[in-house]
């Protein structure tokens, strides 16, 4: 299911990277100055169990980003209005896996020492099991034995249009979480990302995602 960020782990990342697609070949017509509206309907049947709050109404694609994992595989994320994106993997082109996450939180760390604290082991990032909103989501990636796990890194180039230049990129090291819904069989995920755009620009965030299909989407 998650084959794709195993890639990631093993990808080597070139700063001559390939320019992405032109607009007309983007998963599922998906495009900058675009919009989509997601189905609302799963999600009301869920209610109060999902922790995730789906954006409501039309959302504008504000931004795009583009993750080369090597081999063939690239994640695709659409970044929309209400601070959520919409994720889309593909294999060859063709499509793979589709996810819309929702930023819950986001920390500041004050200098980078605090920055890489994050990143070394014993940290909140690569436990085994996190806690947020009073939730327990358990570790994805990594061996489930082990009570640590080193975050995956991956590189996106981030586009403001539909043109091949990007207007910046950020380093990504990340690590993916998942709960079981009550009452359900779906999943909800908790993709927690120290994002490293240079020097003195870095964060940790924290995205609640769920499965979603190109059914659920309503794009204009």
């Amino acid at each position: 299911m998650f084959d794709f960020f195993k890639k990631a782990a093993r990808a080597k990342f070139s700063t001559n990277l390939p320019p992405p697609p032109p607009p007309s070949a983007f998963p599922l017509g998906l495009r900058v100055g675009g919009a989509v509206t997601i189905d609302a309907l799963p999600f009301r049947v869920l209610g109060a169990e999902l922790l995730f709050q789906l954006p409501p109404g039309n959302q504008v694609i504000e931004s795009r980003g583009l993750i080369d994992l090597g081999q063939g595989a690239e994640l695709h994320r659409f970044y929309l209005s209400d601070d959520a994106f919409i994720q889309v993997s593909t294999q060859a082109s063709v499509l793979d896996e589709l996810k819309l996450f929702q930023f819950a939180e986001t920390r500041h760390p004050n200098t980078r020492a605090a920055l890489e604290a994050w990143l070394k082991e014993g940290s909140e990032l690569g436990r085994s099991s996190i806690h947020l909103q009073g939730k327990k989501f358990d570790r994805v990636w990594g061996d489930a034995a082990e009570s640590y796990s080193p975050p995956v890194v991956f590189d996106e180039q981030v586009f403001k249009n539909n043109s091949s230049n990007p207007d910046y990129d950020l380093t990504h090291y990340a690590m993916l979480y998942q709960r079981e819904i009550l009452n359900s069989e779906r999943l909800e995920y908790l993709l927690v990302s120290v994002e490293d755009s240079g020097p003195n620009d870095f964060c940790v965030v924290f995205s609640l995602g769920v499965d979603i299909s190109a059914a659920d989407l309503e794009i204009i």
